[in-house]
């Protein structure tokens, strides 16, 4: 097929800028490519990881509801190990650590809730961590480690009430009555009525002594 000069001019043209842009723009191209699979890749990878963290997270209940300690701890290091960046793995620290608790190890139990309550990957379960993590601090007569960890969270939008309902529970623990009152009173002020704990804050403040 012949072409006139003008169009021999403008596929010259087209061939020279080709030449001089062709490579950059297949490599931009290549590279957008690359990373679409990647991402795609990397979206599959997580929905795999938190799918199979799922699977022993559920296993974990069962071992938890059939009294199957040894069970429980061993699932709950596995989810450490291998699905730490998972929610799984956050809550089964905290049920590692409730089946802990209730055993009477109270080591295991602060193991467990520390490394959430250390971890910036859970910010949604460090609120109830440190409460239960000042739970076996007061247990074990720690009341200060207890009042600097539930301090550190004190401010935590919507879980006030049971970090200052530990609170007061730790003063009153060490003798300073006028303090577990002021805790137990921030408690009340930040509860709507239809909080269960309420009731319970109510008991605590009317059984001390008066000012």
């Amino acid at each position: 097929m012949a072409y006139d000069l003008e169009e021999q001019e403008s596929l010259a043209e087209i061939k020279a800028w080709w030449e001089k842009w062709g490579n950059l723009i297949l490599t931009v191209v290549t590279v957008a490519c690359l990373c679409a699979a990647g991402f795609q890749g990397w979206r599959w990878y997580q929905m795999k990881e938190s799918t199979d963290a799922g699977v022993l997270y559920a296993q974990m209940i069962q071992a938890s509801n059939m009294k199957d300690e040894a069970r429980v701890q061993a699932i709950a290091g596995r989810l450490h190990e291998s699905y730490a960046s998972t929610t799984y793995a956050g809550m089964g620290a905290l049920l590692a650590a409730h089946n802990a608790e209730t055993a009477g190890k109270y080591a295991e139990a602060e193991k467990a809730l520390k490394w959430i309550v250390d971890s910036d990957k859970y910010p949604e379960l460090k609120p109830l961590a440190s409460v239960r993590l000042a739970g076996v601090y007061l247990d074990e007569g720690k009341y200060d480690q207890g009042l600097t960890v539930l301090n550190a969270v004190k401010d935590a939008k919507g879980e006030e009430v049971p970090v200052y309902d530990r609170m007061g529970d730790l003063y009153l623990a060490k003798g300073d009555v006028a303090a577990a009152r002021k805790s137990w009173e921030d408690a009340l002020r930040h509860a709507p009525m239809t909080n269960p704990l309420v009731g319970v804050i109510e008991i605590k403040l009317n059984s001390l002594p008066k000012e």
